[in-house]
């Protein structure tokens, strides 16, 4: 963890007692970490601790994943970038503005997504307002 303080800039660490710090601990050994290993370790789901560091709220640390098996299942591996371990100031950096561009692309998708998925939707509400309306609506008493 010392290697980490040294170059994370102001704001970028968790509160000691926060459950985000606890995750960057964990993944501050610098090894790969097991789903359900983390998930033992933080007593429960950790997505929104995960959330918190790759996102904007304590700078974007740069955490990969891949797939593996972990106790004969598969699971997905989390550990943190080795430029975050470096002491140097330009590769904390680099692996922050990679991890950003990573958070600002799902972001940039999502939305785009969603506005296909607003006019999917916004046609299934007319067909079922049009049904309702045939269907409920005509029966009641005038």
């Amino acid at each position: 963890m010392d290697n980490l303080l040294f170059t994370a800039p102001d704001g970028a660490l968790p509160e000691i007692t926060s459950p985000a710090y606890e995750l960057l601990l964990i993944l501050s050994d610098g090894n790969k970490h097991a789903r359900d290993h983390l998930c033992n370790e933080l007593g429960g789901g950790f997505r929104a601790y995960l959330q918190q560091l790759t996102g904007e709220y304590y700078q974007h640390w740069l955490i990969h994943t891949e797939q593996g098996e972990f106790k004969g299942k598969k699971q997905t591996y989390y550990n943190l970038d080795e430029r975050h371990f470096s002491c140097d100031w330009e590769q904390d950096k680099d692996a922050r503005t990679i991890a950003r561009k990573q958070y600002k692309d799902r972001s940039y998708y999502g939305t785009k997504n969603a506005v296909k998925r607003l006019e999917q939707a916004k046609q299934e509400k007319a067909e079922a307002d049009k049904e309702y309306q045939q269907r409920i609506e005509s029966k009641k008493p005038t």
